[in-house]
């Protein structure tokens, strides 16, 4: 009698076990299910963007992370998120070529108004949320002693800002054949500003600045800007479309790096224009009306 009692309690003992794997393989499918829905988009520096809309660059949850060799050249061109310029890649150092240009002539301290776009800190699994237009005071002038280039930020420009910040002006002094010497240049925010997005309207501006033009006034613009002269992408731009709206513009210049198809028929609900660029050159000439080039 006790071998069959044993016998039954091992068998009642099977049939649990059995009934526990089932309910993990069931649960386990529910997780896949789960998981294909999913979509985890890494962002260097900030916490990963978990979304439900499959982006360049992302990999479906619960998939494992895989890793691509360094790719050396030809330049990978970022797809999803732009890494912030450092400013090395930006060098100011003086070349035989640069050592033998003529001084140039003296000018006015120019200043200039920059409509800067911003959104707020989202949350994992956020893509849209808040979002303000800012106005920068923009001032360039002459350095006398040639020591330059005399970069002054503000407090309010937060260092992913600041970054961006001189790089716009290494790009911009080179594009118009600007000794860098023998500049000063001074931004002033009215509130905190982080992130490359405002790189492009940067450059623009010191260009501007130099060549002695002037920023249409019903424009606005996000884009990072490269070493290379490129604007490159930046995300949310729908949250950045409303700061456009917010700064009273009707034409909002963003880059073609991305697929910004949707952002036509966003621009069309809030009356807004949209100009999609590549190059310094091409943003040059959306927000000023006038071709880049040399100053004179």
């Amino acid at each position: 009698m006790c071998q069959s009692h044993s016998q039954a309690i091992h068998r009642r003992i099977e049939a649990r076990s059995f009934v526990l794997l089932y309910l993990c393989v069931v649960a386990l499918l529910g997780f896949s299910s789960a998981w294909a829905e999913t979509w985890v988009c890494p962002r260097p520096g900030r916490a990963d963007l978990y979304t439900d809309r499959e982006y360049p660059g992302c990999r479906q949850l619960g998939e494992a992370k895989t890793y691509s060799p360094l790719e050396i050249s030809p330049r990978p061109r970022p797809q999803f998120v732009t890494p912030v310029p450092s400013v090395p890649r930006a060098s100011f150092s003086s070349s035989p070529s640069q050592s033998s240009q003529r001084k140039p002539v003296p000018f006015s301290d120019v200043t200039l108004s920059l409509p800067l776009l911003s959104v707020g800190q989202d949350r994992a699994g956020s893509i849209t949320g808040s979002w303000r237009g800012l106005v920068a005071q923009l001032s360039v002038g002459y350095k006398a002693d040639g020591r330059g280039p005399e970069i002054l930020g503000d407090s309010n420009l937060m260092l992913g800002s600041s970054l961006s910040f001189h790089t716009a002006v290494a790009v911009a002094t080179k594009a118009v054949g600007y000794d860098p010497r023998y500049l000063t240049v001074r931004i002033l925010v009215p509130t905190r500003l982080d992130g490359p997005s405002a790189g492009g309207i940067f450059a623009v501006g010191i260009a501007a600045a130099l060549l002695g033009d002037s920023i249409r006034p019903d424009i606005c613009m996000s884009g990072t800007i490269e070493p290379d002269e490129e604007i490159q992408a930046v995300g949310r731009l729908v949250d950045k479309m409303n700061g456009c709206r917010e700064l009273r513009k009707t034409t909002m210049i963003v880059p073609d790096a991305l697929d910004n198809s949707h952002l036509s028929f966003s621009g069309a609900e809030r009356s807004i224009q949209v100009i999609e660029v590549h190059t310094l050159t091409e943003a040059y000439s959306a927000a000023t009306g006038q071709a880049l080039r040399q100053v004179p």
